[in-house]
């Protein structure tokens, strides 16, 4: 068995070959094995309206070099003309690639490379044959398409498209998508099946894959083509993803859209491709689904199904960081390439991993049971937005309970000694509270809960000011529990009910001296102890004499307190809180 193997290449990089910025990735593999690579190239900004062109790169080499920037779609010159929404098909049958696109998010499109992606055909328009009038705003994809190999529907080439009715902008009107596909390689080309805003789902930009499941239920017990189709949501259920699935090869929808709570994603556009197939002569089915994982567009990540869809494996990192729109591809040496958006639209990069690195078991999560921070880099003197996904809480449930900050917090560079996170710090005065969007706290503890809260901070070399790190607090003498640096540099961790409270302290130990430190809270409710650890070191081990519960009214508060002045000064760069 060969070892796990990864490797990264920027294939479009912004600013490069005449274009601000390149977006919108598209990938499919020719019957020769040569990779192609289509995107939205932007010419004057990232924008998603203007002067754009579909432009395209080509690897002979499975991956591992690309050639110069193809125009595939242009028009007007340096006029303002969006053409856009690349969605390449490989007939495997002719050895053509299709690619259907739009012009100014209203008209359809379809061209035709007989040699590769080397050369187009002249542009034919299908609008007709695939938009209602209703319609407004159009888009194909954007991902790459299929043609079906299983059922009565064999050798259609189908590609997922989204609409949005009662306006023209892509920020107007109710939203929809639809299957388009063709009986005859490309010719002609139809659009049956469609939904519009229903059942707590609003879908989007969608990606859908063939199925190997012949008369299954799923197709009403019918031979016919099977597809599931995954989008992304507007709508009301959780995770910002929806799920439908096809019986005849996307002529209609076998069973509707519904929410998909596994997939905990932005909303954001995600792609799918199967790797394997048992009718295909591999050892076991296998499809694979890629988007951002948690609240904002970040950590790039795979989950798997090996049973046609109808579970999925828990998210597995695949790049940390910035990661936006991708594709994906197999390649013709066997391995799965994943086209993304990365460095915050700054390049298209091509991740190759093979299957060993896809069966790799994934370090156990730093999560428990609770929720971690970890904050964004961003430049020395910049400033947080204070909207949805400023603070992003993710826990080991797939739960996401939208904190927010209810201000601006600077960041600042973190020391290179601590590089745990790989992340930047906040600071200044203020800190963070935080609202729990599920209407419901995860961080009030009775008495006989344990818990853990864990964070990275600096403070100045002989800084006196009080400040807390972590507080859930409700005043003197009142249920709370937190974490604190005291005046003098000492640490303090406290757990309060309605009668007594418990302390412990690092005493003449202190940590205002510039360095970066770790410290571990620890309430462990079986031995009844609180511990404060500092940096891997057991520095306070006292009895907890609480009785009574430490659950109060207020919010979460990361770097001050709730109902005072004392906040924190120094970097946070680390809070992770876990219960058992």
């Amino acid at each position: 068995m060969a070892d796990p193997e990864k490797s990264i290449s920027t294939v479009f990089l912004s600013g490069t070959d005449g274009y601000h910025t390149y977006r919108i990735p598209a990938i499919v593999c020719a019957n020769d094995g040569t990779l192609l690579a289509f995107c939205e190239g932007r010419k004057r900004s990232s924008s998603d309206a203007g002067d754009i062109d579909i432009v395209l790169k080509r690897s002979t080499d499975h991956g591992a070099t690309w050639g110069e920037l193809l125009l595939v779609q242009e028009e007007g010159g340096d006029a303002s003309i969006t053409i856009g929404n690349p969605v390449p098909i490989v007939d495997k049958t002719t050895g053509f690639i299709h690619l259907l696109f739009t012009r100014e998010n209203d008209t359809v499109f379809h061209t035709v490379s007989t040699d590769n992606g080397n050369t187009w055909s002249p542009r034919s328009e299908i609008t007709s044959s695939v938009k209602l009038d209703e319609w407004g705003w159009y888009a194909t994809g954007p991902c790459h398409g299929v043609q079906l190999t299983r059922g009565e529907q064999a050798g259609r080439l189908v590609a997922p498209a989204n609409h949005r009715i009662g306006g023209n902008g892509s920020d107007s009107g109710s939203f929809g998508a639809q299957i388009i596909y063709s009986d005859d390689h490309g010719a002609t080309w139809k659009m049956d099946a469609y939904v519009e805003e229903s059942n707590g789902t609003a879908p989007n930009e969608t990606t859908l894959v063939e199925l190997n499941t012949l008369g299954s239920p799923l197709g009403g017990g019918s031979y016919g083509s099977h597809l599931y189709i995954n989008s992304r949501d507007y709508g009301s259920d959780p995770g910002a993803r929806s799920e439908a699935y096809s019986g005849d090869g996307g002529s209609s929808y076998s069973v509707g859209y519904d929410g998909n709570a596994h997939f905990v994603t932005p909303i954001c556009q995600g792609s799918l491709v199967r790797f394997s197939a048992v009718d295909a002569g591999d050892l076991e089915n296998r499809i694979i689904f890629s988007a951002p994982n948690g609240g904002s567009r970040r950590n790039g990540s795979l989950w798997v199904s090996n049973d046609e869809t109808q579970t999925w494996s828990e998210p597995k990192l695949l790049l940390e960081g910035a990661y936006a729109y991708s594709d994906m591809v197999k390649t013709d040496d066997g391995q799965l390439g994943v086209f993304a958006e990365t460095d915050g639209y700054g390049a298209i990069k091509f991740i190759k991993v093979n299957e060993e690195w896809i069966d790799q078991e994934p370090p156990p999560a730093e999560n428990p049971s609770g929720a971690f921070w970890n904050f964004e880099e961003k430049a020395v003197g910049s400033f947080t937005d204070t909207g949805s996904g400023s603070v992003v809480d993710i826990s080991v449930a797939g739960e996401q309970h939208n904190l927010t900050a209810d201000l601006e917090l600077e960041y600042i560079v973190g020391a290179p000694a601590y590089t745990p996170s790989r992340a930047l710090a906040f600071v200044g005065e203020g800190g963070l509270r935080l609202a729990d969007g599920l209407s419901r706290n995860h961080y009030d503890y009775g008495a006989n809960d344990s818990f853990t809260v864990e964070v990275a901070f600096r403070v100045s070399e002989g800084e006196e000011q009080t400040g807390a790190l972590v507080a859930k607090d409700l005043g003197s003498n009142q249920p709370s529990w937190w974490l604190r640096i005291e005046n003098g540099g000492h640490l303090r961790f406290l757990v309060a009910d309605h009668s007594s409270e418990a302390i412990a302290s690092t005493g003449d130990v202190t940590f205002n001296d510039g360095e970066w430190h770790s410290v571990a809270a620890v309430k462990d409710a079986t031995a009844r102890r609180l511990r404060l650890y500092v940096d891997g070191i057991l520095l306070a081990d006292v009895a907890d004499t609480t009785t009574g519960s430490h659950a109060n009214s207020q919010s979460l508060c990361i770097g001050r307190f709730n109902g005072s002045n004392r906040h924190f000064t120094g970097a946070i760069d680390f809070v992770r809180i876990t219960a058992s």
